[in-house]
């Protein structure tokens, strides 16, 4: 059992290896144009929809196939009402950064040049796009992708090469460089939607923002994270509440329902076969109250050394994905490094570093 479920999205297949998944909220948003809008054909909105989606959907493996050239696995995609998001597992050396960035764009670019034999360009000036036929609305469609993708903003392609160009120009925090230009850029365009009243503007311009603040502060974490151990940042055993594999869900459920610890490890002896999540110790509870937690644990959990630098272990949960680490000395399990408390721990020592430096500011200002 996975404490990272995606229990709001469903598989639709693979491609390539690659697991495809829907999240809900498009099925939704599907079933509002064909049956909820008053359209003068809702059928047709909807099929629009399905087209533009399948665009995405090529943009997106474009990106993980191209990851994939460079050793790069991708996880899944994942289709949202406002795009798609493939989970590459590995941060890519610059150049491949440039690389896998760029593809995405540049497919939609090829899909409106394969379009354009079919296109009334004359026809598309001044039209409603409402109006126009399906092929001149989905190569302006996916002219809008590769130029809105290309936008020089992180977590945007176009933010994500500029990024990569400036780390091969040996640019000096390329993210925070890239980051700061992100937010200028969001900035302009929220004044332009008050400006001009655009409020879906807006929107874009705050989600773009905030993704460009997790963008700096990953990178932050990361400078950070140089300074430390994971034996710096991890929850001893003795400080955490464990269960036998032989354990039922009805007496975990008790420990469960008043503790606040969200994992915790499964063991056989002293080996940890796996980490079980609260919240599926409360909804198998119901269900299957003599189930035995070794059958539903999160099997899969990477372990590291805990004399391992602190930025290795959080460049294995970033890449991972999963939540938790198991820490080892000499091959014996003597801890968790959970990914919630590790952004805890290194926004609390940033912080620190930043009044330090502050302070030695302070002393050394002449008088």
């Amino acid at each position: 059992m996975n404490p990272k479920r995606s229990s709001w999205s469903l598989e639709m297949g693979t491609v390539a290896s690659i697991p495809i998944r829907v999240h809900v909220t498009f099925l939704v948003l599907l079933v509002w144009l064909a049956f909820g809008t008053e359209a003068p054909s809702p059928m047709r909105e909807a099929g629009y929809v399905v087209l533009v989606f399948t665009c995405v959907l090529i943009h997106e493996l474009s990106h993980a196939l191209m990851a994939k050239r460079f050793g790069i696995q991708t996880k899944e995609i994942t289709l949202y009402p406002f795009g798609g998001i493939a989970s590459i597992m590995a941060q890519p050396t610059p150049k491949g950064e440039l690389f896998i960035s760029i593809v995405g764009p540049l497919s939609n670019l090829i899909i409106a040049a394969a379009l354009y034999a079919w296109t009334d360009i004359g026809n598309i000036s001044g039209q409603d796009i409402s109006k126009l036929t399906l092929v001149d609305r989905l190569f302006i469609t996916n002219i809008a992708l590769a130029v809105f993708n290309l936008m020089p903003a992180l977590p945007m392609d176009g933010g994500r090469v500029a990024r990569a160009v400036l780390a091969l120009l040996n640019v000096k925090n390329p993210t925070r460089i890239a980051a700061r230009l992100s937010q200028a850029l969001c900035l302009a365009m929220g004044i332009a939607a008050l400006a001009f009243e655009q409020p879906m503007l807006l929107i874009i311009a705050f989600i773009i923002f905030f993704g460009a603040v997790q963008e700096y502060v990953r990178a932050e974490a990361k400078i950070v994270a140089v300074a430390f151990t994971v034996r710096d940042a991890m929850i001893p055993r003795a400080r955490l509440e464990t269960f036998t594999h032989g354990t039922t869900v009805s007496k975990a459920l008790r420990t469960a329902l008043t503790s606040l610890q969200p994992l915790y490890p499964v063991l056989h002896g002293d080996k940890v076969i796996g980490i079980i999540h609260r919240d599926d110790i409360l909804e198998h509870a119901a269900t299957q109250p003599d189930e035995y937690l070794g059958s539903i644990t999160l099997q899969e959990v990477p372990s590291v050394d805990v004399e391992s630098p602190l930025s290795t272990a959080f460049t294995m949960l970033e890449e991972t994905g999963t939540p938790v680490l198991i820490v080892t000395e000499n091959g014996e399990f003597i801890g968790l490094l959970v990914h919630d408390r590790l952004s805890d721990f290194l926004l609390l020592q940033g912080l620190r570093d930043k009044r330090s430096k502050d302070d030695d500011a302070e002393w050394s200002t002449p008088l």
